[in-house]
């Protein structure tokens, strides 16, 4: 009998922080530009330029013809729906409640990720992997705790933490989504559906909510879209390498990208609790990164 030999998370982690890293200065970039440009606008600019970036790669690279080949436009779709609303709910969170609340409940997509995991895609969870995911979600919790969340409630905020309980749930539906379709669709087909997807379901929440911006800010929020196609493409590899459960876990590494761009770009005090949080944060990942698994039979 061939010996079943564990394989190491540490590449998969590698190309999820990555991704993590990249998406966190796209959602950063509305901040960073000092105009009034509504967050729906942004999204929707950054899908433009993302389709038009994977259709100018296809077309150079003559596989236009194979990318639109898939035999799930409907889960194509349904993953790009997910990810479009889910963020939209997150944007409608943090405009409708106090912003760091909105965030310690969108927190729960990377615990919701897991636990999807285990229940639609029957990955196996470690005890331990269980406790490193812990630890991460604890020091997400400690710095947005840190940075005020919860400390003025009031009634009226019930419903914009409803929604951004629903987005944290969307956005992990997502992310099984894209574990599903990276087993068997090529990458170029998967990055030039949810492009094509997001674009189409974004067009309307980003048109009417638009606002007039500078036409270089203009462009530079269409040139996200070569960033997030970055970013989907480490997604994509990290989904290829390691568990759907693994990668929703290491999501909390956008809490140290968000604790180093406030401090860079934005003068805001990293204070000690901040520090404990990111740390635990560093802990919890660096655990999932050295524990290694079974091959996927």
């Amino acid at each position: 009998m061939t010996p079943i030999h564990s394989v190491s998370n540490l590449a998969g982690v590698l190309w999820a922080v990555a991704g993590v890293g990249l998406f966190a200065l796209v959602y950063v970039s509305g901040k960073l530009s000092g105009t009034d440009a509504s967050a729906l606008q942004i999204i929707w600019l950054r899908y433009v330029g993302g389709l038009a970036t994977v259709v100018a790669a296809l077309v150079v690279q003559r596989d236009m013809a194979r990318a639109l080949s898939t035999r799930q436009p409907f889960l194509h779709a349904c993953r790009a729906a997910a990810g479009g609303f889910g963020g939209v709910a997150a944007v409608f969170a943090a405009a409708s409640m106090p912003v760091a609340s909105a965030s310690a409940i969108g927190l729960l997509d990377g615990l919701f990720t897991v636990l999807l995991g285990t229940i639609l895609l029957r990955e196996h969870v470690s005890l331990r992997q269980w406790i490193a995911t812990l630890i991460s979600l604890a020091g997400a919790i400690t710095v947005v705790w840190a940075q005020g969340a919860f400390a003025a409630w009031n009634a009226g905020y019930t419903g914009p933490a409803l929604i951004a309980l629903a987005g944290a749930m969307l956005v992990a539906l997502e992310n099984v989504m894209i574990k599903t379709l990276a087993r068997t669709e090529a990458r170029g087909t998967v990055l030039f559906y949810v492009n094509l997807f997001g674009t189409i379901i974004l067009a309307w929440p980003g048109l009417a909510n638009w606002r007039t911006i500078p036409l270089q800010w203009l462009l530079i929020f269409l040139m996200l879209g070569p960033i997030a196609i970055l970013a989907q493409l480490c997604n994509i590899n990290a989904f290829r390498r390691v568990d759907a459960s693994v990668v929703g876990a290491i999501r909390y590494a956008w809490i140290l990208y968000g604790a180093v761009f406030g401090s860079l770009f934005f003068d805001e005090p990293f204070t000690l609790a901040m520090g404990v949080g990111t740390s635990l944060v560093l802990a919890g990942g660096g655990w999932l990164a050295v524990l290694r698994r079974r091959p996927a039979s």
